[in-house]
């Protein structure tokens, strides 16, 4: 058995967002390497407990939610506990309950975080506290983790270069690589597809009224995701008299989502802030051979997939420019397929668990020695 590794986030459970999918695909992949894992997660009150995979020791604390944050007054406790265990512990940022926690710490053995994202939408006090936790915080990182080198320049790591190190998210694909695409015979309505959390900087909304400039009978859409923007999001629907061509799927369970992308065209990402660093769910649908719609966030989301290589780039919060990229996605049949199999091979290449797991693997290696 190799070294014993402690991963820390606010939850646990892909389907509970991109964080969470890369933690799991993270966590799964050490045990196939013969790592100990054990994992500290929170909970929200009256939430779901997720399972663990076999072999992998998870704790989810339950706690009351603000803004944004799970706080529990025993999580510094939890954290001191796992780190007597761990020979090495992996932050997932942002986290400011865990930053808080650690800064009381002794620090005996090395420690990682990836930044995912930045803390954004909170009052300005709250973003003024938030960067001073942080930067003492990062100062004690052994290394930070980012996903693209776009996100290694954000503010919060500008004094933190030498120890960042660019490794790209990687995930166990192989249930969509086996797929054949179907999706629409020519000259059949295209079909468009969203996945991810229903939350406002998703910009779902923009994808609505985008589908609302565009001729009925031309495109229809997806939605699968639960959250807090539903019901305004049916409403509007409603309001454009979308019913009949947007269907709201809700939750669907990861062995159904191979089958719903595989039965798509196009896959539409149009977030509308930098709170999008990745876009865990593009990746899954570039595997299974769709093009992508993603939105210039100038962050890695639009470096997962590239305009005119794997899919079209718009101006985020842009009806019009998207409304545009749909129509040529459904009139220039040639250029959507290449895009989907071009989308298929940069995701074998550059987001496949056994490689990006190994660099890992590396990482910590280095560390522990």
């Amino acid at each position: 058995m190799h070294a014993h590794i402690g991963h820390i986030n606010k939850y646990w459970g892909r389907d509970r967002g991109g964080v969470e999918a890369v933690l799991h695909a993270q966590a799964v992949d050490l045990r196939r390497r013969e790592y100990a894992v054990s994992v500290l997660a929170c909970r929200r009150w009256g939430g779901a407990a997720r399972e663990f995979p076999m072999g992998i020791a998870g704790r989810e604390l339950v706690a009351p939610v603000v803004a944004s944050m799970p706080v529990h007054f025993g999580f510094a406790r939890a954290v001191r506990g796992l780190a007597r265990e761990c020979d090495l512990l992996h932050f997932h940022l942002p986290f400011p309950l865990a930053e808080a926690a650690a800064l009381r710490l002794d620090k005996r053995i090395p420690w990682v975080a990836t930044v995912h994202a930045e803390v954004l939408g909170h009052s300005a006090w709250m973003r003024y506290l938030q960067r001073r936790v942080t930067e003492r915080f990062l100062q004690r990182m052994d290394a930070i983790i980012v996903s693209s080198a776009t996100n290694s320049q954000v503010e919060t790591l500008k004094a933190h270069q030498p120890r960042i190190r660019v490794l790209p998210f990687g995930f166990d694909l192989s249930a969509y690589l086996v797929l054949n695409h179907v999706g629409a015979r020519a000259g059949g309505r295209l079909r468009v597809i969203f996945l991810g959390r229903l939350v406002a900087y998703k910009g779902i909304d923009v994808l609505l009224r985008a589908l609302a400039k565009i001729e009925t009978g031309t495109i229809e859409a997806e939605v699968i995701g639960i959250g807090v923007e539903l019901q305004r999001l049916r409403r509007l629907t409603r309001e454009l008299r979308l019913e009949n061509r947007v269907a709201f799927a809700g939750h669907v369970a990861d062995a159904e989502l191979p089958r719903r992308l595989q039965a798509a065209d196009v896959f539409v990402l149009p977030s509308r802030s930098a709170a999008e660093t990745f876009g865990v769910a593009q990746v899954e649908a570039m595997a299974a051979g769709l093009p992508v719609v993603n939105t210039a966030l100038r962050t890695g989301t639009d470096w997962v997939s590239v305009h005119g290589l794997t899919g079209l780039t718009v101006r985020p919060n842009d009806v019009e420019d998207l409304a545009g990229a749909l129509r040529h996605m459904a009139s220039q049949r040639d250029f959507r397929l290449a895009c989907g199999r071009r989308a298929r091979a940069r995701v074998r290449e550059l987001f496949s668990i056994e490689r990006r797991g190994a660099e890992m693997a590396a990482l910590y290696e280095e560390l522990l020695a």
